[in-house]
Order: structure tokens, then C-alpha cells, then sequence
């Protein structure tokens, strides 16, 4: 029987636990490196489109992913004095593709993904960082805090301030600031029914997503108001 071949994964979000456990269900033998010293509740609810709900499905949790999601009958864009700018009734998309727009918290999906891989995969409070790339014949080099480590496949999902990024396109400008600041958090839900979506006022916006255990997510992104100076 042929071994494992080695691959790393830089950064345990929700993209990079999905890669993990789609290499060690392909044969894969994985390790995950995540600075943060453990996979802490970070964020608020997060929409899953009926496209990566099937995503979750290949990954083995799509259907846990749906029985903890709230479904979401419809919503659109208002005003900020409440008027209704645009409406979408999403149950025309599950109609359509058989399946809804869920929400759900992002750390209970973290939990669930990082929960489905093996005993020891994944190693917090490591920070690494690509110092060779590799080639067809030679593996690549993971430099972290417990030392160095090698990998025939690398996957890159060390977040906006990626140091990957930077090892291997040192001339790239990397993220520049786009002037907007966005909030969230989670709040008790009120008692009447909040619709999924957005509210636009000016220079700033507000959007919720209920989630299913009676709390709304909000998310609100502002941008400075520019001022004339003589």
C-alpha cells in the first residue's frame, strides 16, 4: 500500500478546514498549522447558498449544516427610511436548485468541520509560513515555531495579511484599505420577524440574517464622511 502523501494547510477558517478534509478523505495525510491558540466563537451568521451547501454535501456534513441553519423565505434592499428598494424571494431559489439559502454561525460550521478531522491534524498555536515553494522534485518547506516541515501539497488560507502571499509574489501590493469599516455581532431577535437583508443609508449600510435559536445577526459597515477644508 502506497503512503500517505504529505500536505499542509496554512490557516483553520472555514476555507482551510474544508480543504483538510477533502485531502484526507482523497488519501491525503494532512496537518493543519493555525496561529490562534484554539478555534475561538468568531463571528456571526453566515449565508450558504445552495451551491456551497453541496460543497458540504461531497465534505460529508451538508446535511447537519442544514438542520442547524435557519432558512430564509425572503428579504431584499431597503432605504433608510424603511422603503423597499429591491425584494428577492428566495424560496423561488430552493424552487430552483432544491435547496435554500441557509444561515448559520460561522463558529458552530468551524466547529462542525474541524470536528470531522482526525485526532492531531490540526495544531493551534503555530504559526507558519512557506520559505520554499518546491518543485515537481522537491517537496516544499513550512517553517513554524516547532520547526520545519515538508509537504508535497500547500494550501494557502492564512487570511487578508497572508504571509504565503507575500513569500511567494513579494511584489504584490497585498490588501489596501477600501475606506468602509464593517461591525458584527449578535443580538437578541426582536419579536416581530426580521427579513434577511440590507438596509442603505448614506455612507453606511446595515444587514441582518436570523439565524434559527431566536438571535440576529448584524452587520453594519460605515465609511468616513469626507470634509472640504479651505
Amino acid at each position: 500500500m502506497a503512503a500517505r502523501r504529505p500536505a499542509a494547510v496554512i490557516g483553520a477558517g472555514i476555507g482551510g478546514l474544508s480543504a483538510a478534509l477533502a485531502l484526507h478523505q482523497h488519501g491525503w495525510e494532512v496537518t493543519v498549522f493555525e496561529r490562534a491558540a484554539a478555534l475561538e466563537a468568531v463571528g456571526s451568521g453566515l449565508g450558504v447558498a445552495p451551491n456551497a451547501l453541496r460543497a458540504l454535501d461531497v465534505l460529508g456534513v451538508g446535511n447537519e449544516v442544514r438542520t442547524m441553519a435557519a432558512r430564509q423565505g425572503g428579504g431584499g434592499l431597503r432605504s433608510a427610511s424603511g422603503r423597499w428598494l429591491a425584494r428577492t424571494d428566495l424560496a423561488r431559489i430552493e424552487q430552483a436548485f432544491d435547496d435554500p439559502v441557509a444561515v448559520v454561525p460561522r463558529p458552530s460550521l468551524i466547529g462542525l468541520l474541524a470536528d470531522r478531522l482526525p485526532s492531531g491534524v490540526l495544531r493551534t498555536s503555530t504559526p507558519a509560513r512557506v520559505v520554499d515553494a518546491g518543485s515537481e522534485e522537491q517537496p516544499a518547506r513550512i517553517r513554524t515555531g516547532a520547526g520545519e516541515f515538508e509537504a508535497d501539497l500547500v494550501v494557502s488560507a492564512d487570511g487578508i495579511h497572508s504571509a504565503t502571499r507575500a513569500a511567494l509574489f513579494p511584489r504584490h501590493p497585498g490588501p489596501r484599505y477600501s475606506g468602509f469599516t464593517a461591525w458584527r455581532t449578535v443580538v437578541p431577535s426582536p419579536t416581530q420577524p426580521v427579513p434577511f437583508g440590507e438596509t442603505w443609508g448614506r455612507g453606511a449600510l446595515v444587514g441582518v440574517a436570523p439565524l434559527p435559536d431566536r438571535r440576529l445577526p448584524l452587520r453594519r459597515r460605515t465609511r468616513p464622511r469626507r470634509t472640504d477644508r479651505a
